[in-house]
């Protein structure tokens, strides 16, 4: 599905990026991405194969190479990290780079550890962050239309059927989210249109009841 939505992607005449999380960064989406143009930033696992001094090793047990002095700080949307940047193959790429990224508190804990990849060697580390941030309002909404909508609930095969869903789910958070009184917040929004249909039902069970009197 990734790669038919790439591949369905406007050409363009400056640099353009795909951006996806860490399940669907694999070289058949990225190669798809390329064909259009465009380059490629995603999450990436833990479990990968890097190949520092030309060795292969996952990132999650190369981290234990790493020390203080080979990190640099990197602010990205005025949230401090300590990255350490890996420029080289990657199973099925040849180039590309590999941020291994702590928060400014976090370096060297358990779990702490996030992995980006970027095939515009180009960039700088701080420019990958923050180009890569701009997805966390997609995680929002598909967090906030999981948790309220219930999009996950559905059980349908048909793609016509998912266009449907995904449509009707799309619809629901702008009608909630351009309440003028929830100032573009789906969540508060909710809440006004849920309170705003129990008035209506109430005074629709009162003006039923009314002229039966």
């Amino acid at each position: 599905m990734v790669c038919d939505i790439a591949k369905s992607l406007p050409v363009l005449k400056d640099a353009a990026y795909g951006l996806c999380d860490s399940w669907f960064t694999n070289e058949k989406v990225i190669n798809a991405h390329f064909k259009k143009g465009y380059h490629f930033i995603g999450g990436l696992k833990t479990n990968r194969i890097i190949y520092p001094e030309g060795f292969g090793i996952q990132i999650k047990q190369f981290t234990q190479y790493i020390e203080k002095s080979d990190v640099r700080p990197v602010t990205a949307n005025n949230s401090e990290y300590w990255v350490y940047r890996y420029e080289g193959a990657l199973k099925g790429i040849d180039n590309t780079v590999v941020l291994l990224c702590w928060q400014k508190n976090s370096f060297e804990k358990e779990g702490a550890i996030r992995a980006f990849l970027c095939t515009d060697i180009e960039l700088s580390s701080q420019t990958i962050l923050e180009y890569y941030s701009r997805r966390w309002p997609i995680e929002i909404f598909f967090r906030q239309t999981k948790n309220n909508i219930g999009i996950n609930k559905y059980q349908v095969r048909s793609s016509k059927a998912i266009d449907r869903i995904l449509l009707l789910a799309s619809l629901t958070y702008i009608y909630c989210s351009i309440d003028e009184d929830a100032g573009d917040s789906f969540s508060r929004g909710l809440i006004l249109r849920r309170n705003q249909f129990r008035k209506y039902n109430i005074q629709w069970i009162y003006e039923s009841a009314f002229s039966h009197l």
